[in-house]
């Protein structure tokens, strides 16, 4: 099997287990939703097929079984319990660990099956069956059960005691198929017969015969017992995909001698082990009518040698086992002539001669309908009365309804990305042409045609981009869909009592954002259910419902996409804070006595912080929330904290709603341009030198009744350009068309000349700007546009300069570096 085919079989697996256990959760508390159960039957039938593909019977036996208990859930049979629940979510936490142990080492771990068939055999216990699970070599020996052995003649029981006596040990395989297992193409025959060294084999009906009318020749009703002398691993290796539907048992001394039964059995039953003298059935009426009937499916669709060697095999099996040799030369003699020929008509002849012979009743075989069924007509041709296999229900809708989405490995959207920056850079480029034609070569026509198409392709590119950034976009249902499961269990855990509201599980936001929140919104969830939700007796004392709620919500605001994780717990005390953050000697005495009560909630956000008293496996260890800080704010994002005492905390994160392309506005600094990130962007203003106030030797103005403190930009960049700290003759050397290059070019600016002083009278340029909760304003020479960029990240000997985000090419191919502001001031 291609690589390729496993790596999509473990994604699918995947996203179907995930689906699976977000039903199960559903069903814990809505066990009536036939949806949702029909939805988590789905999913796990799906991945049973799935699993088909390759050789993981481990796997599927443990799907298999989840599937069954599913199929009783869903058929009204019993009601999902949480202790069923549970014991579903740990199986498909198994299959999980087997599809990771998939796509890492291509194979099962050795002790796959074992587990496997121990889960399977704890979810077929909620559904009554006695099924003994293949045990391990350390069991008792079990002894055979005298109707076990009641199939079998005196010679073959005879056959196996001799085997003991010699000291041979000798398993009995008792197998019951799954009556669908037509359906899935399993033989249940041809899977006992592949035992090697068998001593004897018997096939009889689970249950009565249907009339030959309500006959269904594709409900498997067989029961198959062999006696044989391999081991218990050989049995298992070669029964592999029905190890949950079989039992093994091992005959030991003394084995009594069982004779076969002289009284007439009340089911028909087809034989491979009865005495000569005690023959009772050659083929009984629908087991006639199963062979007919393939047979005349076959005539009718054309001839198939590979199935009609296997009809033929099975019943000359049947007649020898009766002991009608004569009977199973000719039906053989009859099988040569439909291969020579490719004509079924002489088997289904033939078989319209055997009738029930021996000392019980005719039963259904006799007289009638089933011989007249296979009875060919005067011509001599086959009746032409076919049973097809029942069609697929709703197949139509189904092929109809079929998703149109197809899945596309990441990196190929991270290539157009990059290839349509590079597009956007070229594109730019467009109106500096236009302006080179007019101005050197005094095309003014030239120049009006390029401004033309420079305005179609602009379009085109605006589009194309919109639609890979959409293709980039992922909903935050990505993330929220683990939450449910993660919830239930530490709520378990914890001895409380936790509903889980989900809103805006559909808003997207950039791929980026989505994996990287993962485990941020895993520390938060964790910290209320740890620190904010109270037990369900405090809860009442403080006349709350015993089960608290938390609350995921997502929403997008302009260019922003906000996630909010809300509790009704217990609240964050400040005090509390406040005295545990000088206990861990995070803060003084002093510097908590000076903070307001914000101030102290934000407390929580500190490396090494910490207010549970005990450290567990969920909290106490001071990470988690810092965590969740730094990991945000590498994203250009902001998290914030609100709380009320008994009322609960409300944590809000914003996040960018891109991070592949980044609007920047263009300043002029000295004979530089620089891009600033418009999310730190508060306005632009021109300030009179009257407005400009010192306040210990720092240059401040009011804005709004604010005091914002002054930074001039052309003195703090001087510090701070590539260029200087690189050296000048590594940028000659690197290029000179590109601003003078990567060392003089980048430092000196991208733009020779091109800064121009503003006038005194128009005042001073001022960009407000807003980051770690500080406003700061930032004077500069002029204001330029605002544009989206590619932003591309400082490599090369300038990698690490601090102060940048990084730079992205203008459309005359100048470069642009773009300031880190939180970094740099």
């Amino acid at each position: 099997m291609s690589d390729a085919l496993m790596a999509r079989f473990v994604q699918e697996a995947r996203d179907l287990l995930q689906v699976a256990a977000a039903g199960l959760l559903v069903l814990e508390r809505h066990p009536a939703d036939a949806a949702a159960i029909n939805e988590v039957f789905r999913a796990v039938h799906t991945l049973k097929g799935s699993s088909g593909l390759f050789e993981v019977p481990a796997l599927t036996r443990l799907v298999h079984a989840g599937e069954d208990l599913l199929s009783a859930v869903r058929t009204g049979e019993f009601t999902l319990q949480s202790a069923i629940v549970d014991q579903l979510l740990d199986s498909f936490d198994m299959v999980g660990t087997f599809i990771d142990q998939l796509d890492n080492d291509g194979r099962l771990a050795p002790d796959a099956d074992r587990s496997a068939a121990h889960g399977a055999a704890l979810l077929r216990a909620h559904l009554g069956e006695g099924t003994t699970v293949v045990a391990g070599p350390e069991a008792p020996l079990a002894t055979v059960p005298d109707d076990w052995l009641s199939a079998f003649d005196a010679g073959t029981l005879t056959a196996a005691r001799d085997r003991i006596a010699g000291g041979e040990p000798v398993l009995a395989i008792r197998y019951d198929p799954d009556p669908g297992c037509f359906y899935t193409g399993t033989d249940p025959v041809a899977a006992v017969q592949e035992l090697p060294d068998t001593i004897g084999l018997s096939i009889v009906a689970r249950e009565p015969w249907a009339a030959p009318a309500d006959f269904d020749p594709y409900h498997c009703n067989l029961r198959l017992t062999a006696l044989t002398g391999a081991t218990r691993e050989t049995v298992e290796q070669v029964m592999t995909y029905e190890l949950d539907q079989i039992e093994i048992r091992t005959m030991v001394p003394p084995a009594p001698a069982v004779a076969p039964s002289d009284t007439p059995s009340d089911t028909p039953s087809a034989t491979l082990a009865t005495t000569p003298s005690d023959a009772g059935t050659t083929l009984t009426g629908p087991v006639r009518h199963i062979v007919a009937t393939q047979l005349r499916i076959l005539g009718r669709v054309g001839y198939d040698l590979v199935r009609l060697r296997s009809t033929q095999a099975v019943v000359t099996n049947m007649l020898q086992s009766i002991a009608r040799p004569a009977l199973s030369a000719e039906w053989q003699a009859a099988g040569a002539e439909a291969h020579r020929t490719g004509d079924v008509t002489p088997l289904l002849a033939f078989l319209s001669t055997l009738d029930t012979v021996g000392t019980g009743a005719a039963g259904p075989a006799s007289g009638g309908a089933a011989s007249a069924a296979v009875a060919p007509d005067a011509a001599g041709s086959a009746s032409p009365a076919v049973v097809p296999p029942p069609a697929a229900a709703g197949a139509g809708d189904a092929a109809r309804n079929a998703s149109r989405s197809i899945k596309v490995d990441q990196g190929k959207i991270d290539l157009l990305m990059t290839l349509i920056g590079e597009l956007v850079v070229s594109k730019n480029a467009l109106p500096f042409l236009a302006k080179r034609a007019e101005d050197i070569h005094g095309s003014r026509e030239m120049a009006r045609e390029i401004k033309e198409q420079y305005a179609i392709i602009d379009r085109l590119t605006q589009e194309l981009q919109g639609a890979i950034m959409q293709v980039r976009m992922l909903p935050v249902a990505e993330i929220f869909d683990r939450f449910p499961r993660l919830i239930r269990d530490i709520a378990r855990r914890l001895d409380k009592q936790v509903d889980l509201a989900i809103d805006g599980e559909d808003t997207a936001a950039d791929k980026t954002i989505i994996e990287a929140l993962g485990d941020p919104l895993l520390h938060i969830v964790r910290n209320s259910l740890d620190h904010g939700i109270e037990q369900p007796q405090a809860r009442l004392d403080a006349g709350k419902p015993a089960a608290a709620t938390i609350r995921l919500r997502a929403f997008q605001d302009t260019d922003s996409v906000i996630i909010e994780v809300s509790d009704d717990g217990r609240g964050i005390d400040p005090v509390g804070v406040r005295d545990a953050a000088v206990a861990k000697n995070v803060i003084t005495r002093e510097e908590a006595d000076r903070l307001s009560d914000q101030e102290a909630v934000n407390l929580i956000y500190r490396p090494g912080f910490s207010t549970a008293a005990e450290v567990s496996d969920l909290s106490g260890r001071g990470v988690g929330m810092d965590v969740v800080l730094s990991t945000v704010q590498k994203l250009g994002g902001r998290v914030s904290v609100s709380s009320q005492a008994g009322r609960g905390t409300t944590t809000r994160l914003t996040m960018p709603l891109s991070m592949a392309v980044t609007r920047v506005m263009v300043v002029d600094v000295g004979d530089s341009l620089y891009g600033i990130p418009m999310d730190v962007v508060v306005q632009t203003v021109r300030l009179a030198p009257d407005e400009i106030r010192h306040m210990k030797n720092q240059e401040v103005f009011v804005l709004r009744d604010t005091v914002v403190p002054l930074v001039r930009m052309a003195d703090r960049l001087d510090g701070h350009r590539p260029g200087h700290g690189v050296g000048h003759g590594v940028g000659h050397g690197v290029g000179h068309g590109v601003g003078h290059g990567v060392g003089h070019g980048v430092g000196h600016g991208v733009d020779q000349g091109a800064g121009r002083r503003v006038a005194d009278d128009r005042g001073e340029a001022v960009l407000v700007c807003r980051f770690d909760n500080r406003t700061v304003g930032l004077v500069i020479d002029d204001f330029r546009e605002g544009m989206d960029v590619i932003l591309k990240p400082m490599d090369g000997i300038l990698t690490g300069v601090p102060g940048y985000c990084g730079t992205t090419l203008l459309g005359d191919g100048r470069v642009l570096l773009i300031l880190d502001l939180k970094e740099m001031l």
